[in-house]
């Protein structure tokens, strides 16, 4: 028998076996043949190497030792043992050595006594019935090896996809992103959960609010080829919990229960907890499970002890698998609420920077947030990502924070600016930049703030930035923050007519302004609008209007200011 050279434990198992198995092939011959035979084996096409076979020489005729070749080599050719009478007094016995790794035959003289070959006939028949039997026990172990190497194969394979998937969920899974809901989440990974466990309906029940917000709750979610009603997966849960809040529980059940309305109910289901050490966010439920296509059991665990479980019912297999997931959804659901806190608690501060300036010049009360309000509508014209959008909106409600460090006769004046004044004016942007630039989760608004008055022909401050080395958010502000300044009311004047301002945009757009944002501005001009149409109108200046000659200043004092 040829070893097979198969590496690792399994190899040592089957290398042992083949060993075992010539080990047995050698007892065989040994049987069959006596204690007294020779071993011929061949040497080229035609002859046999006689140096093991001396007796043969001396006790044969020439005649008779080419007939015994010639029987050698038709045994050889043919596989199967053969008598043949080689002279008066001798018959010649020849078995081939299948199983030896060298080719060979194992010859015996036998006389031509009647009991002598009776004898081996005998011996012939008994070692045919021990080697059938041996044979039987052979096949039987080997089915039985081969059972469990099918055992074997089918856990790696779970085993394999159950590593696969858990490598895709933490591959696909961006938790950095906090903003995804815990919903968002369970879209992504549940299917495939649902798919890999062969489950009927996979659940999702999120019975916990993840913020401070007021949701509906319990929100469900849920996947697979079978839709459960609502009120039947609140009454499941409810039932399998029991007291304990904690603990993953499954269920095989001989008989379908939980009927309820038109719903058949269930037979099999586990239940996991969606917790982390901090409390618990909700439930994962899986409900029954499909008939796999090629038979209703297989084995799990050790194949030594056999043990078989149904198609229809879960294990640990699958309970594994959901408490992993579950591991996951809560504790994303634990960074959303972080998220959420640490969001509000930024938002507060930055409200209170907007408070401080209104409080400083009431005038502008509301300035930011229109700012804000149309740069955003501005950023959606332009096809930002929503993402981008947000951070526009929250760049136009800090981009004038510097003027807490203006002094307060210069933003309340009522007349027009000297250019000491206005030079403590244009300090503002600078002022904003280096409040806001210690605060890391912000980094994004600073180029906005710095520059949101610079021109596209360099004209503008701090630094006179040409066409695109303005950053975009800074464009963006600069086309917003004109068209409020422009079109609002200030001490020493009444805020200009929108198709006035409108038209001073158009009129400066690629020297003053850049022309995509003020394309965008213009196709999101209703909104835009409406949002200015809603500005107090308390405070109106009490000096009279300023001259036409004076219209041209007053258009550069509100771009500037």
């Amino acid at each position: 028998m040829v070893p097979i050279h198969v590496p690792g434990y399994l190899g040592i198992m089957i290398q042992a076996y083949q060993d075992q198995q010539i080990a047995e092939s050698d007892r065989f011959t040994r049987e069959l043949m006596g204690t007294r035979f020779s071993v011929l084996r061949p040497v080229g096409a035609t002859e046999f190497d006689l140096r093991y076979a001396r007796e043969l020489k001396d006790t044969l005729s020439d005649l008779a030792l080419a007939e015994v070749i010639a029987l050698c080599r038709s045994v050889l050719n043919s596989g199967q043992p053969q008598l043949k009478r080689i002279s008066e007094k001798n018959y010649a016995w020849a078995v081939p050595l299948l199983d030896d790794p060298t080719p060979g035959v194992a010859l015996e003289l036998v006389g031509t006594d009647p009991d002598e070959l009776a004898e081996l006939v005998n011996r012939s028949s008994l070692c045919a019935w021990t080697r059938e039997l041996s044979v039987r026990s052979s096949t039987t172990e080997i089915s039985s090896q081969y059972e469990q190497l099918e055992a074997y194969a089918a856990q790696v394979s779970e085993d394999l996809e159950e590593l696969t998937w858990l490598r895709n969920l933490a591959n696909n899974l961006e938790l950095s992103e906090s903003g995804n809901s815990v919903e968002r989440i369970a879209e992504t990974v549940l299917p495939s959960l649902c798919q890999l466990m062969n489950a009927h309906s996979l659940i999702f029940v999120r019975d916990v609010a993840v913020t401070g917000l007021n949701s509906r709750l319990p929100i469900i979610w849920q996947t697979g080829p079978v839709r459960i009603p609502r009120r039947n997966c609140l009454a499941i849960i409810e039932a399998l919990r029991g007291k304990n809040a904690d603990r993953t529980v499954v269920k095989n059940f001989p008989k379908r229960e939980f009927s309820d309305g038109g719903f058949e109910g269930i037979e099999s289901c586990v239940l996991v907890p969606v917790a982390t050490a901090s409390g618990r966010l909700g439930w994962l439920l899986a409900v029954d499970k499909e008939m796999a296509a090629e038979g209703c059991s297989r084995t799990f665990g050790d194949p030594s002890y056999r043990t078989y479980m149904s198609e229809r019912e879960f294990g640990t297999f699958e309970a594994s698998l959901m408490s992993a997931t579950a591991v996951v959804l809560a504790s994303h659901g634990r960074n959303c609420g972080l998220f959420h806190e640490k969001e509000i608690l930024l938002r507060g501060v930055i409200r209170s920077m907007i408070n401080a300036i209104d409080a400083k010049d009431s005038y502008t009360c509301g300035h930011s947030d229109r700012v804000a309000e149309f740069s955003r509508l501005i950023a959606r014209e332009l096809s930002l990502p929503d993402a981008k959008c947000e951070e526009v909106y929250m760049t136009g409600l800090l981009h004038d924070v510097g003027k807490i460090g203006v002094p307060d006769y210069v933003l309340k004046k009522p007349g027009r600016l000297t250019d000491a004044e206005f030079e403590l004016i244009k300090q503002h942007p600078v002022i904003g930049y280096e409040i806001l630039k210690h605060l890391e989760n912000l980094s994004y608004v600073l180029p906005g703030v710095l520059h949101h008055h610079e021109a596209m022909d360099g004209s503008g401050y701090p630094n006179g930035l040409k066409g695109e080395e303005i950053p975009l958010y800074a464009r963006i502000l600069a086309v917003a923050d004109s068209y409020d300044a422009m079109t609002s009311n200030r001490p020493y004047r009444r805020g200009m007519p929108t198709d006035k301002a409108e038209a001073i945009l158009r009129g400066g757009s690629g020297k003053q302004w850049d022309p995509q944002c003020v394309d965008a501005f213009f196709l999101a001009v209703n909104g835009i609008r409406l949002l200015a149409s809603q500005r107090s109108s308390t405070y109106l200046p009490t000096r009279p209007e300023v001259s036409q000659t004076d219209s041209l200043e007053l258009q550069q004092a509100c771009v500037n200011g």
